[in-house]
């Protein structure tokens, strides 16, 4: 009977023995699997192409946008002319614009047109805006990204205008009166004109400040690698377009393991140092993003009920 137990004992000692030694060795294969775990920059830096994730280069850019050889039909061709007529934007004059001759939102105002006037609900308020620079003088150009809304912050009601670029430093902004009492008005400066070339610039010279990744996996090896719409270099790539809708997207394809093997998306972030010192002068915070333009006059208007016959 003990030589029973005795043997019990034994076995259940040489299973705990072995039960730690594969705990030992799964643990050294997870460490193993880390260093095999690789990004899309370490695919591009490892052959020999000058691009990372969070610096720009200036080297050629060669993106790879096979979508845009695609042949569009009469349809497409229409709705792609009236998508791209209305993003359109107005450009200053002059290509280069210095950041004092830029649009100053301290010394911009707008004015109620007939603030005195007897409005009633249904009515139509009508608000000129009128831009200068940073010493004062009036802009000779339009393109400024403005924001109007009119508010009663008793009654939490509020409304956008309907804003209307004269290129030439003016514009008008009209509001539909939708409830009676006193209605203010406000009037800001999202980005100046001049910011907004930088961003047309952006948009078309690098589509992809905003990078995103997606993780590739098969058994206990994974990879990690960019992906956009646009992707530079000659590298390999996996095409993620979308069938039904067309949207291009593609990734660039893990060194060892299949298009296929995709397991998740996300967004990797943005690529930094695209703006030159120049540039970053007309994106400051508390200097020309989202400020509020004074009103040379009354800024609020008495609204009456409309009348009934």
């Amino acid at each position: 009977m003990w030589r029973d137990s005795f043997r019990l004992q034994i076995f259940c000692l040489l299973m705990a023995v072995l039960a730690i030694v594969v705990l030992v060795h799964n643990f050294f294969q997870l460490e193993h699997l880390d260093d095999d775990t690789v990004s899309g920059s370490n695919w591009i830096t490892e052959n020999n192409v000058q691009h990372s994730l969070s610096h720009t280069t200036k080297t050629t850019r060669k993106p790879y946008c096979g979508y845009k050889q695609q042949t569009l039909s009469k349809r497409e061709q229409a709705e792609q002319a009236s998508l791209l007529a209305a993003i359109q934007w107005p450009k200053p004059p002059d290509g280069k614009i210095a950041f004092v001759q830029s649009t100053d939102p301290t010394h911009s105002d707008f004015v109620i047109v007939k603030p005195s006037r007897f409005f009633k609900v249904g009515d139509q308020l009508e608000v000129l805006v009128r831009m200068k620079d940073f010493h004062g003088k009036p802009k000779q150009y339009g393109g400024d990204y403005l924001q109007a809304r009119i508010h009663s912050p008793l009654l939490k009601a509020g409304a956008t205008g309907r804003i209307v670029d004269c290129h030439n430093g003016l514009y008008k902004v009209f509001f539909t009166l939708l409830w009676p009492g006193e209605v203010k008005v406000s009037v800001s400066l999202v980005h100046p004109s001049e910011a907004i070339q930088v961003l047309l610039r952006l948009r078309e010279e690098r589509p992809d400040r905003v990078y995103f990744k997606s993780s590739f996996k098969s058994g206990r090896y994974s990879e990690t690698t960019e992906c956009n719409v646009c992707l530079p270099g000659d590298l390999p790539v996996c095409n993620f377009t979308d069938l039904y809708t067309g949207e291009p997207w593609f990734c660039y394809k893990p060194r060892k393991l299949s298009c296929a093997s995709r397991i998740s998306h996300a967004k990797g972030g943005y690529q930094k140092g695209l703006l030159t010192q120049e540039e970053s002068l007309f994106f400051q915070s508390d200097v020309n993003i989202k400020r509020p333009l004074l009103s040379s006059g009354p800024d609020s208007v008495m609204v009456k009920p409309k009348a009934f016959t």
